[in-house]
Parts: structure tokens; sequence; C-alpha cells
């Protein structure tokens, strides 16, 4: 560029499997994008596990892990090991939901206002077990 220009990019940086997918399909950025990069962050810090794990035999996605999960039933599985089990299974189980819900279909996920009620909603169950 010469001096005196400049130039300014609105183009979306993110690390691969924080990024909307469909983002990645058809580079449209909106507030479900957010929401999906929201909900993967969610499932880190439920799981205490890596977006994306190389290190054993199968790569799996931690979205993946979490849908797999969620329909053998078992959602325990999930909860980061150094928790030693001592959290609310309730609240556990809201926000496992809502991560999931969060990283779904675009036309399913809820907006950040939906988000933050349920937050509290488990927040406040947390609290009142803790009690």
């Amino acid at each position: 560029m010469n001096l005196g220009q400049s130039f300014v990019s609105s183009e979306v940086r993110g690390t691969f499997g924080y990024v909307d997918p469909e983002y990645q399909r058809n580079h449209h950025v909106n507030a479900k994008g957010d929401v999906y990069s929201f909900g993967i962050v969610l499932m880190q810090i439920l799981s205490g596990q890596k977006v994306i794990n190389m290190n054993h035999n199968t790569h799996m996605q931690l979205n993946k892990k979490a849908s797999y999960i969620a329909t053998s039933g078992n959602i325990a599985e999930f909860a980061d090991p150094k928790l030693n089990g001592e959290y609310s299974t309730e609240a556990f189980e809201i926000l496992f939901k809502l991560a999931l819900s969060c990283s779904g279909g675009k036309k399913d996920r809820p907006t950040m206002e939906m988000v933050v009620t349920r937050l509290e909603k488990a927040l406040d169950i947390s609290m009142r077990s803790s009690s």
C-alpha cells in the first residue's frame, strides 16, 4: 500500500472448532454464530477437554462427543474429572443441554438472552444445592 492509505478488514478470524460451521460454508456473520462459539466454550468448561482431541486413536470434536453422550443418557460422563462429582447434577444437566442447544443447528439455537436466563437458572440451582 502507498503512504497515506489504510486498510480495514472485517474478515472473521477464529480457531477451528469454535467458528460456526455454517459460517465456514457461507461466510455470513450473525448472532447465532456467537451463540455457537459460546456453546463450544461452555462444553470445554463442563468437560475440561479440548475442542478437538488429537491425542487419542479417534479424533472426535467435543460437540460430537457431547451429542453422543447425550444419546447414551449418562451425561455425568461428560463432567470434568477434576470436579470429583462435587457439583449440582441438576445445574450441570441444564448447562450441558444449553451447550448442546447452542452448538446445534442454527435455527434451533437459543438467543443470547435465553442463554443468560438458563445460566442464571443453573447458578440459582447450584447456589441452593451448596447451601
